[in-house]
């Protein structure tokens, strides 16, 4: 049961995956064209815009995004189904109207406050534009999702990253229009996915708005509001602290440094979650061994995690020195120090499932609420004495306070028996090894590079030849390594079991 559960479950979050690499796959093919074509100021302001849009798309929303998925999967009916969804996209087009119109009318206040100068306007107005569109475009992907369409997904990921990279290329590149290409770019793209999607809702779901099932979808939804909330200043508020004790090229270089930990985390934990959340922690919870699968689900999703954000921080120098201009390459200490604050966050999905299988998700704003306060006390105490590097320091007592509130509420109703011992093995081994590797320091980037090839090996052969998994697993890999080639599979076997 746990290998099939395993298999179903790495299969559409791999689809996923694929499509997630399209949709982030223009940060990085791009980065090169934007830091060059860019200043840290100008990309200052595409933070502070990008910011202030994943604060506010959260109000938007109002947590029906994850609702839709509940009570899709609760309801017996598929007339029950189809009004579920409608229900939620209206909710969100008519939220977006309200929104939108309100933004709109506070632009140059807003202007004046984020960007520090009115006539900076008109980011404001694409800003508010896009995030209109992109509250649509998510309601769309959340229907594929819980209908576990992961193929139609990454298609559609792809054709919004080719439109992405050729609008952002044009604009910015050719046109020579600095960060307002970027936005417009994306608001092409997302514009013309969104259309399809909405296209593809009506055509199969219809759009029929239930008033019985309104109510306990909005009793449900509330509580997202100020979790997400606080997981957007989590995640975001450090550049306006930045903003604020430093200047918006401070952000653009700090925000180049996010990025990179961030793109795998949408990578892995994105594609992850949307499988997760929507069907597979539902479908976890009616077998028999359901809490022993969840431990175990938990264990191999960190260690491939953190061993995905372990390559990142070794590799952190030469991958920011051959992606971005020479003015940015400070970010690598950035990159570094936020990989580990991801990896801390990342485990935090299997602690808060027992708060949506128990329908317990009133007690998750604790866990969000604390930590968002944190984020910010901290960030005003530091930043003013150490700078923009304070801030990613903030982000791992931020995330390492969240994961561990979210641990400690919600085992009180759904108990489970983590394999702690293991994963704290992980996380110190892994930070041990980029450590030793910030020691030895090489000027000349072939040699730091080579440096870094031998770091990067260590600790994934670590993991697959020593005492970390036990024999059982060493066979299923072993067996997964035969589909590959038998002579992988057998040298793993002659020298690992």
């Amino acid at each position: 049961m746990l290998r099939n559960t395993v298999k179903d479950l790495g299969k559409h979050s791999l689809i996923y995956l694929i499509g997630g690499i399209a949709s982030v796959s223009a940060s990085i093919l791009l980065m090169p064209v934007y830091t060059r074509f860019l200043s840290k100021a100008d990309y200052g302001i595409i933070e502070m815009i990008d910011t202030s849009r994943y604060l506010v798309i959260i109000l938007l929303l109002a947590g029906f995004d994850p609702t839709m998925g509940k009570f899709y999967h609760s309801s017996p009916s598929a007339d029950e189904k189809k009004a579920v969804v409608g229900t939620v996209f209206l909710f969100v087009l008519l939220s977006a109207i309200f929104w939108g119109g309100c933004l709109f009318s506070l632009n140059t206040f807003l202007s004046e406050q984020l960007l520090g100068r009115v006539a900076f306007v008109s980011f404001i107005n694409l800003g508010i534009m896009l995030l209109v569109v992109q509250a649509i475009q998510t309601t769309g992907e959340t229907y594929l999702n819980i209908r576990k369409k992961s193929l139609l997904f990454a298609t559609l990921s792809l054709i919004k990253l080719t439109i992405n990279i050729l609008a952002n290329l044009t604009f910015v590149v050719w046109l020579r229009i600095g960060p307002k290409g970027m936005l417009y770019g994306e608001l092409l793209s997302s514009g013309i996915i969104t259309i399809v999607l909405l296209s593809y809702l009506i055509r199969n779901n219809g759009l029929h708005f239930s008033t019985t099932l309104f109510r306990p979808m909005l009793l449900f939804s509330l509580p997202f509001i100020p979790n997400a909330f606080s997981a957007a200043i989590m995640h975001r508020a450090d550049r306006y602290f930045v903003q604020q004790y430093g200047s918006l090229a401070d952000v653009g270089l700090y925000g180049v440094g996010y990025r990179f930990p961030f793109i795998l985390n949408s990578l892995i934990l994105s594609s992850f979650g949307r499988v997760w959340y929507s069907a597979s922690m539902y479908d976890i919870a009616k077998q028999e061994e359901a809490q022993r699968t969840h431990a175990k689900i938990t264990t191999y999703f960190v260690t491939l995690y953190m061993m995905g954000q372990y390559l990142l921080a070794i590799f952190a120098p030469t991958i920011i020195r051959l992606l971005t201009a020479p003015d940015y390459f400070e970010a690598w200490k950035v990159m570094q120090i936020v990989a580990f604050a991801c990896a801390l966050y990342a485990i935090h999905p299997f602690f808060t499932s027992g708060a949506f299988l128990k329908n317990k998700t009133w007690v998750l704003p604790i866990s969000h609420i604390i930590p968002a306060a944190l984020n910010i006390g901290l960030n005003m105490l530091l930043l003013p004495r150490y700078g923009y590097i304070a801030a990613a320091w903030v982000t791992v007592i931020t995330y390492f306070t969240y994961s561990f509130l979210n641990y400690l509420i919600c085992r009180a109703f759904y108990p489970i028996k983590f394999e702690f011992g293991r994963l704290s093995w992980l996380f110190g081994g892994g930070i041990a090894l980029v450590l030793l590797s910030d020691a030895v320091w090489f000027s000349h980037p072939v040699l730091e590079a080579l440096k870094e090839f031998g770091f990067a090996a260590v600790f994934p052969l670590a993991i697959m030849f020593g005492k970390y998994l036990d024999a059982d697993e060493k066979q299923s890999l072993s067996n997964e390594l035969a589909r590959v080639h038998p002579t992988i599979a057998r040298f793993y076997r002659q020298y690992a079991l």
